[in-house]
C-alpha cells in the first residue's frame, strides 16, 4: 500500500477509540516494552517508509539513479534493533533502512546517500540503502547476495575466539565483547547462495552468538519461494543443525506483538551461549523489487491484495490504536512531522550536491604506503610479545624447529620456503593480532592436537609443502589451525577476524582453487575500503602457491599463474617474490600493509638451491627491513643489449639464459618486478629507455595477462619512442598445462625458448 493511503486511511480509523495507555510501564503483551518505546518504533517505521517514499520522487526527479525498497520489512527491523544492543554487530542488506534508522542513522545520512553526494558517509560510492556505520556496529553492505552471511559468521567466530587482541589493533582488544550478538539479515532467495550454507554451518558447528534473520516476503524478484526451497521454507535444509544447538523460529513480521516476543527470545537464546538461531520471517513486499520492477506483471492479484493489506505498518498501527498506545490524530501527526523533515533535509542534499571527480574515487581504492606500513611495523616491534629474538631462536633451535641456534638474517643463504617459514615465526611471535588458517596448514588435527606425547614422535604437516611447519606447534591452535575445504570461508571467516582487530594470514593452497572465494574476495574483501568511503580497512594477506614447473607434477589444476585475473580486481596488491629475502621483505610489508594482499609463492622455487646452476638462495633481510612494493630488484643492470622483464619463477631462467648468451656477446639486463600490483613503472620504462629492445616473460596465458600490460606500460609511455624492435612477450600457450614430464616444457616458458627470443629480438632489429 502507498504510505500516503496509508496515512489516510489512518487517519479516517472507524470505530470507539479505546481510553489510552497513561502510565508508561512495560507492557507484558508487547514483550515489556513501554508506550514510549513502542511510539518511538512506529515513528522509525514511518520514517522508513517515508525515505522510501522521498527515494521515489528524488528518482524521478532525476537526482536519484536507483531505488529498492524496504516496505513490509520495517517491523521485524524495529523489534530485532529494540532487543539488541547497538554494539551488537549487524550485516543486513538493502531492505534494513528501519533498522539503521533505530540504531541512529539521520535523515541527513538517507538523502545524501539516495544522491550519491561525497559528503555521505560512503562518500557516494554505494547505491542507495547499502550503507556502513562503524559507531554503529553497522557493517557496510554489497549488493552481491549471500556473501554478507559468511562474512557475518566470520564476525561472530572472530569474537568467541580466544586469542587475544594487542593494544595496538586498529580495535584495541576487540572490536566487539565476548557476548556480543552477531545479527545477519538476508532475503529468502539469498539464502540458496552456498554462501548462506556455509554461515549456517560454521555458526552450528561454533556454536557462534549468531542470529541469521531470513526476511521472507515470497518472491526473489519474479522467482517463487516456492521454487527454491521445500514447503517455501528456507530453513528446511537446515533442520538437522538443531541437534547441535540451532535454534529455528517461525515468525509472523507483520504482527508486532509476536516480532516482538519472538525477537526478544531469539535474543536471550542466543546471549545465553546455547547455539544460533535461524529465523524464518513471513514478511510483506510493498511494492516491487526495484525501481526497474513491476510485480504486478507476475504475481496473483489475490497475493498482491494479501501483501497490501498485511502491510506491517498498517497493522501495527491498527494494533496500537486499538490497544490505547496511540491515536489516530498522534500518528496523523507523527506523520506529518516526519513528512516536513525528509523534505527539507531533500532539499538540503540536493541543493549542496557536489559531483564526485575521478581523483576523489581513486584515492578511496587502496590506503597502501611504505612509509605507513613501516609505521605499524615500528608499533607492533616495539611492543614486540619477543623481548629476547636471539634467546627465543636458541629455544626453536633446541625445540627441532631450524637447523641453527642463530636468528634468521645470521643462519646464512636459504630456500625461499625456509625464508617463508622463519618469517611467520618471527611475526607470530612479534604479537597474538596474527593468526593463520586454511587446509592442511596445521601440525596436527583432530584428537592429535592435544596429543603431545604422540606429537613428539611425528614430524606433523604444518602446510603440504611445510611453509606453516612448527607454528602450532609453538604458538598454539587457536593461531594456526586447519580449516573445512572451503576456501570461500576461509577468506570470508579471515575478513570477520578483521572486523574484530586482527590482522589475519588466510592460505589457500594453489591459486588454481581460488576461484571459489573469487566473490568473497572480489565483492566484499576488495570493495570494503572503497564502498565504506574509507571507513573500513582490510588488512589481509592472503598467502598463496601459484604457477609451473612442478617436474610434470602440477597438470591442469595445479600450476595457474593467472595473475591478470586477479591484477583487474581494484584494491587488490599482488607480491611475487622470487628468493627468500624478497619473499621475507615482502611478507612483513604485505601483513604491516592495511590492504589486501595476495601473496603469490612459486611452489617451483621453495626448495630450489639453484635453477641449472643459477644460484636462488639468499640471506634474509634484518627483522626491520621491509621490502615496499612496486619496487624493483634489476639484474645485471650495466647491460643493456636486452632488457627482460618479469618475476616470480622465470627470473632465474632468464638469469640463467642471460648466462647462455652472455657467450655470444649479448648483455642482458634482467628486471624481477617482485610485485606486480603495484607495478614498477618507472624501471619498466627505463629499462626501455636503456635497452630498446624489451622482453616480458610471465607463466599466464596472454589473453588477459600481466605480460600485456607491462607491454601497454612501455609503449603507451616514454618508453615507445625508445624501442628499436616490438616488445616482445613470451608466455603460456592458450592451453592448461598438460601432465608428466613433458607438459611444462610444452606449455610454459622454457630457457630455451628464452634464449631464442633474445636470439631473435638481438639479432632481427
Amino acid at each position: 500500500m502507498e504510505v500516503i493511503a496509508l496515512i489516510d486511511k489512518i487517519r479516517k480509523h472507524d470505530g470507539d477509540l479505546p481510553k489510552k495507555v497513561k502510565a508508561n510501564k512495560g507492557l507484558e503483551e508487547y514483550a515489556g516494552k513501554t508506550p514510549d518505546e513502542l511510539r518511538n518504533m512506529l515513528k522509525v517505521m514511518l520514517t522508513a517508509r517515508r525515505v522510501e517514499r522521498e527515494e521515489k520522487l528524488l528518482l524521478r526527479k532525476g537526482y536519484n539513479r536507483f531505488f529498492i525498497g524496504c516496505g513490509g520489512k520495517e517491523l521485524i527491523d524495529v523489534a530485532l534493533a529494540s532487543n539488541l544492543r547497538n554494539n551488537d554487530p549487524f550485516l543486513g542488506y538493502y531492505r534494513n533502512k528501519a533498522f539503521d534508522i533505530f540504531r541512529g542513522s539521520t535523515l541527513k545520512d538517507k538523502m545524501l546517500e539516495a544522491i550519491g553526494d561525497p559528503k555521505s558517509r560512503n562518500k557516494g560510492q554505494q547505491i542507495p540503502a547499502h550503507p556502513g556505520y562503524p559507531d554503529m556496529s553497522i557493517i557496510p553492505q554489497a549488493s552481491p547476495t549471500g556473501g554478507h552471511a559468511l562474512e557475518a559468521a566470520g564476525i561472530a567466530e572472530a569474537i568467541g575466539h580466544p586469542t587475544p587482541i594487542s593494544q595496538n589493533s586498529e580495535h584495541p582488544g576487540g572490536c566487539w565483547p565476548e557476548d556480543a550478538i552477531t545479527l545477519c539479515a538476508i532475503g529468502e532467495g539469498s539464502t540458496s547462495e552456498s554462501e548462506f550454507g556455509r554461515a549456517v554451518f560454521y555458526s552450528a558447528f561454533y556454536k557462534t552468538k549468531s542470529i541469521f534473520a531470513i526476511y521472507n516476503c515470497g518472491w526473489a524478484i519474479s522467482v517463487s519461494v516456492e521454487e527454491q526451497f521445500p514447503e517455501g521454507d528456507p530453513t528446511t535444509p537446515f533442520e538437522g543443525y538443531q541437534r547441535f544447538g540451532l535454534k529455528i523460529m517461525q515468525i509472523d513480521g507483520t504482527d508486532v506483538k509476536e516480532s516482538l516476543a519472538k525477537a526478544k527470545e531469539a535474543e536471550e537464546y542466543v546471549r545465553s551461549g546455547k547455539g544460533p538461531v535461524l529465523m524464518n520471517i513471513r514478511v510483506t513486499r510493498e511494492g516491487s523489487h526495484s525501481g526497474s520492477d513491476d510485480q504486478s506483471f507476475y504475481m496473483d492479484p489475490v497475493e498482491q491484495d494479501w501483501h497490501t493489506y498485511n502491510d506491517c505498518v498498517l497493522k501495527s498501527c491498527n494494533t496500537f490504536i486499538d490497544d490505547g498506545i496511540i491515536t489516530p490524530d498522534e500518528i496523523g501527526q507523527m506523520w506529518d512531522d516526519i513528512d516536513k523533515e525528509v523534505s527539507i533535509e531533500s532539499k538540503i542534499a540536493v541543493d549542496g550536491f557536489e559531483p564526485k571527480t575521478s581523483d576523489f574515487i581513486a584515492d578511496l581504492v587502496y590506503t597502501y604506503d611504505f612509509e605507513e606500513c613501516q609505521k605499524t611495523w615500528k608499533k607492533y616491534r616495539d611492543s614486540t610479545d619477543v623481548k629476547d629474538r636471539a634467546a627465543k631462536y636458541k629455544e626453536y633451535h633446541e625445540k627441532g624447529y631450524f637447523a641453527s641456534p642463530e636468528i634468521p638474517e645470521k643462519v646464512g643463504p636459504m630456500t625461499m620456503r625456509f625464508g617463508i617459514n622463519y618469517t611467520l615465526f618471527d611475526l607470530f611471535g612479534m604479537t597474538t593480532d596474527i593468526i593463520t588458517f586454511g587446509e592442511d596448514v596445521a601440525d596436527f588435527s583432530g584428537h592429535m592436537i592435544e596429543e603431545k606425547e604422540k606429537q613428539a614422535k611425528l614430524k606433523g604437516k604444518g602446510g603440504v609443502f611445510l611453509l606453516t611447519k612448527n607454528l602450532q606447534r609453538e604458538f598454539g591452535n587457536d593461531r594456526s589451525f586447519n580449516s573445512p575445504l572451503d576456501e570461500a570461508g576461509i577468506l570470508a571467516r579471515a575478513a570477520g577476524h578483521i572486523y574484530q582487530g586482527r590482522r589475519p594470514m588466510p592460505e589457500i593452497q594453489f591459486l588454481d582453487y581460488m576461484s571459489p572465494a573469487y566473490q568473497v574476495l572480489k565483492d566484499r574483501i576488495c570493495t570494503t575500503y572503497q564502498r565504506s568511503g574509507g571507513l573500513y580497512k582490510m588488512p589481509m594477506t592472503i598467502r598463496t602457491t601459484y604457477g609451473g614447473y612442478k617436474q610434470g607434477a602440477g597438470a591442469f589444476w595445479h600450476s595457474e599463474g593467472n595473475l591478470g585475473t586477479w591484477m583487474n580486481i581494484p584494491s587488490l596488491l599482488i607480491a611475487v617474490p622470487s628468493n627468500a629475502y624478497d619473499a621475507a621483505g615482502l611478507l612483513k610489508t604485505a601483513w604491516a600493509c592495511d590492504d589486501p594482499v595476495l601473496f603469490c609463492e612459486s611452489v617451483a622455487l621453495y626448495n630450489r638451491r639453484d635453477w641449472e646452476g643459477v644460484p636462488i638462495e639468499t640471506n634474509l633481510p634484518d627483522i626491520d627491513e621491509l621490502i615496499p612494493f612496486g619496487k624493483a630488484r634489476v639484474y645485471n643492470e650495466e647491460n643493456n643489449d636486452v632488457g627482460i622483464i618479469t618475476f616470480g619463477a622465470t627470473v632465474h631462467m632468464a638469469r640463467k639464459a642471460a648466462e647462455l648468451v652472455a657467450e655470444k656477446g649479448i648483455g642482458v639486463r634482467i628486471v624481477d618486478l617482485r610485485t606486480v600490483k603495484p607495478i614498477d613503472e618507472e624501471a619498466i620504462i627505463q629499462t626501455a629507455k636503456d635497452c630498446g629492445k624489451v622482453i616480458v616473460i610471465t607463466e599466464e596465458r596472454f589473453a588477459g595477462g600481466s605480460a600485456a600490460t607491462i607491454a601497454s606500460i612501455i609503449t603507451g609511455g616514454d618508453g615507445l619512442f625508445h624501442l628499436e624492435a616490438p616488445v616482445k612477450l613470451v608466455t603460456a600457450i592458450d592451453a592448461r598445462v598438460a601432465y608428466g614430464v613433458d607438459g611444462d616444457n610444452a606449455c610454459l616458458p622454457t630457457v630455451d625458448k628464452i634464449v631464442t627470443a633474445i636470439d631473435e629480438i638481438h639479432s632481427n632489429y
